[in-house]
């Protein structure tokens, strides 16, 4: 695979638009060496980032994979600016295909977009592509649980390599086809380690490789990336411990399920059914005895029905003749009320009639108050209205008797009015009389009719109907143990499948161990070309601290011929060990027993060899052909160191050209040609971000 341009754009609130884009190609054509060089600060580590993130690769950044590509604190920082929104755009090829791919660069977890057979133009942007891609896919991040849907990217960029992946096969034989389910134990982000060397990363061989689900992530990696026989080993371990799993249940469930097996009867399903088959008909001979008990009352029986729809019809008219006399007892109630207080308010205008007329004619010659003499102007007093005794206005007789007259005519209405509701009383009553003789009468009827559908011989009918209803609850309970039987039959036919499944798996895992000789052949040119590499790099020379050669056992340092040195001695032991592909000597891991330079030369020294052992078993691999270091040259590397890993590099463009993609982020040229650098950065007007003019 080929990165063959990347382009960042990133969103300011402000509306300007920042970014890079940086084409790798020369005239159309892939160059296998490509640096991007400039001073720190400027952009270097960012742009590596970006395309590490664009292969969904964040994760080898380990805990730091969040704060990669902070393009919200680089606005921040460099410019002022507050972040809208960020994309990145990589254009890859492989096996002759081309896509684009944008990815949201604020939003990790957003649908990646992939636009087919297109090239990127520097100032593309989402909506120029898809005007111009004939086809575009979306693809999500994380794979939704439980849902079988599209592909994710992950599994894009996995077909797009033309790689098969390594999958945890999780089939449920119960459900057979539609039970298989197929995820990914191993990702991209698994893959990159020995393919990427970010700038934290120069402190081991993988330093970081995300764990999922298998153990060994890095041996696997590594047995992966050169398609060695243990690579579907471990695929197939994973499926053999999940079929495994599924027979510990199933048997379990079979030895729960025996135990229940030998409290039954029967020995079968089918015995069962026909134990079912027989009761079934003699429910069937019960039930028509009892049709036949019950055939000679079915005329008396459709008359009955006539008889309890007119008695339903009554017993509603009845209730609504209720319903109207509490209504009119409630009114009559009221009006009764009404009545009492107008005769009591008439009673009170009589007598107070009566006591102004024994007023009007007392003679009052004498204060009652100060017992003096008074005199009593009557015409005077007529005239003014008013009394010229205590000088209040005089009650007038005329009001009072009018007062009374209203009375006596309120009282004839309401004894009116409730006369005609106690004659409406009267005579809803005796419709409701009425109504309820006929419900009486109606009973009775129904009682003899219904006294005429009961069987002649009651005790044999009922006979009949307990024994229908014991041989249905036996029919139930043969059902159940049905069930039971038939769970058992189906376990020990899936369990047959699952211990057919292991036994396939088994015979495969065998088949792939058989295939050694090429994976020796492999591992023996990956050996060969690790240790030339660690010679060119001068490692013997340099690599090595002797304080901690000194420290070494004395059976290792005196190994080997006599008549060359000590570390001489030790490199000719130096292997790459069977177990986790670590190089080693007697046991010890090499970079124990090295200087912090020699730890950079082994690095360097296992992913050139790497990439070399992968090209010349190019059909037989699963590597990318791409190799992405950050700042090799700033991990204590020597200047010279540095060049002859350069003229490494273009030796493996003279034998294998336009077949593999170097790109490398450093602060120094070292011997590279002026041709393969393919970005200049520099403080003054160059920086990796710069304002997008559009």
């Amino acid at each position: 695979m080929f990165i063959e341009a990347i382009k960042i754009k990133i969103f300011a609130k402000s509306g300007k638009k920042y970014g890079r884009y940086l084409n790798f190609l020369v005239e159309d054509e892939i160059s296998e060496i490509n640096m991007i060089f400039g001073k720190n600060t400027l952009g270097k580590s960012t742009l590596i980032e970006s395309i590490i993130y664009g292969l969904n690769g964040e994760a080898v950044y380990g805990k730091k994979q969040r704060e990669i590509i902070n393009f919200k604190l680089l606005l921040k920082k460099f410019m002022d600016e507050k972040l809208e929104h960020a994309e990145i755009y990589l254009q890859l090829q492989s096996n002759g295909k081309r896509v684009v791919i944008l990815r949201d660069a604020v939003e990790a977890n957003e649908p990646v977009i992939v636009f087919k057979n297109i090239f990127l133009e520097e100032y593309d942007t989402g909506k120029t592509l898809d005007d111009r891609a004939k086809e575009k896919e979306f693809y999500k991040i994380n794979k939704d649980k439980n849902i079988i849907g599209n592909q994710t990217y992950q599994e894009f960029l996995f077909s797009f390599l033309g790689i098969e992946p390594i999958r945890k096969v999780s089939e449920n034989i119960e459900a057979g086809d539609n039970g298989k389910e197929e995820r990914l134990i191993f990702y991209i982000q698994n893959l990159l380690p020995l393919c990427v060397i970010p700038q934290e990363a120069w402190t081991d061989i993988q330093a970081t490789n995300p764990k999922y689900e298998i153990a060994d992530v890095k041996k696997t990696a590594f047995e992966f990336l050169l398609d060695l026989s243990n690579t579907d080993v471990a695929k197939y371990r994973h499926s053999l411990e999940y079929f495994n799993t599924q027979l510990r249940g199933k048997m379990n469930s079979l030895k729960d399920l025996q135990e229940v097996f030998q409290l039954l009867d029967k020995d079968s399903v089918a015995q069962i059914d026909n134990e079912i088959k027989v009761k079934k008909d003699d429910i069937i001979a019960f039930q028509m005895k009892i049709s036949e008990m019950e055939k000679g009352n079915r005329v008396v029986d459709n008359v009955l029905k006539e008889i309890r729809s007119k008695y339903r019809k009554i017993s509603l008219i009845a209730k609504r003749h209720e319903d109207s006399l509490e209504l009119l007892e409630a009114e009559i109630s009221q009006y009764q009320y009404y009545i009492t207080k107008i005769e009591s308010d008439i009673e009170k205008n009589d007598k107070l009639k009566t006591a102004k007329k024994l007023i009007g004619i007392l003679p009052i010659e004498t204060c009652p108050r100060c017992l003096n003499d008074i005199e009593i102007e009557e015409k005077e007093e007529l005239a003014t209205g008013h009394c010229d005794l205590c000088g209040s206005e005089l009650q007038s007789l005329k009001n009072t008797v009018q007062t009374l007259h209203y009375l006596q005519d309120e009282l004839k209405d309401f004894k009116r009015l409730m006369g005609r509701k106690k004659e409406a009383k009267k005579e809803i009553s005796n419709k409701l009389f009425l109504a309820r003789l006929e419900l009486k009468n109606l009973r009775e009827t129904m009682d003899d009719y219904e006294d005429q559908l009961k069987p002649r011989s009651l005790e044999q009918y009922n006979y009949f109907s307990r024994e229908i209803g014991r041989i249905e609850n036996s029919i139930k309970e043969l059902e159940k143990d049905k069930e039971v039987l038939k769970k058992y039959e189906i376990l020990i036919k899936e369990k047959e499948k699952v211990a057919e499944r292991i036994k396939e798996l088994r015979q495969k895992i065998k088949a792939a161990k058989a295939s050694e000789n090429l994976d020796n052949e492999k591992l023996e040119t990956f050996e060969s070309e690790f240790k030339d590499m660690l010679f060119k790099l001068d490692f013997l020379k340099d690599g090595f601290d002797t304080a901690k050669v000194e420290s070494l056992d004395k059976s290792i340092k005196e190994k080997g011929k006599k008549n060359i040195s000590v570390i001489g001695r030790i490199y000719e032991q130096i292997v790459i060990d069977a177990d986790d592909y670590y190089p080693k000597i007697d046991g010890v891991n090499l970079y124990n027993i090295t200087s912090s330079s020699g730890l950079i030369r082994i690095i360097l020294s296992y992913y050139l060899a790497l990439l070399k052992t992968s090209l010349i078993y190019k059909k037989s691999t699963n590597h990318p052909f791409l190799l992405i270091l950050d700042e090799p040259r700033q991990q204590n590397l020597d200047f010279d160191t540095f060049n002859h890993f350069l003229e490494q590099l273009y030796e493996l463009k003279k034998d294998y050209r336009e077949q593999f993609q170097v790109i490398l982020a450093s602060s120094v040229k070292g011997n590279i040609l002026d041709g393969d650098i393919r970005l200049f950065l520099s403080k003054v007007n160059n920086k990796l971000i710069k304002q997008i003019i559009e």
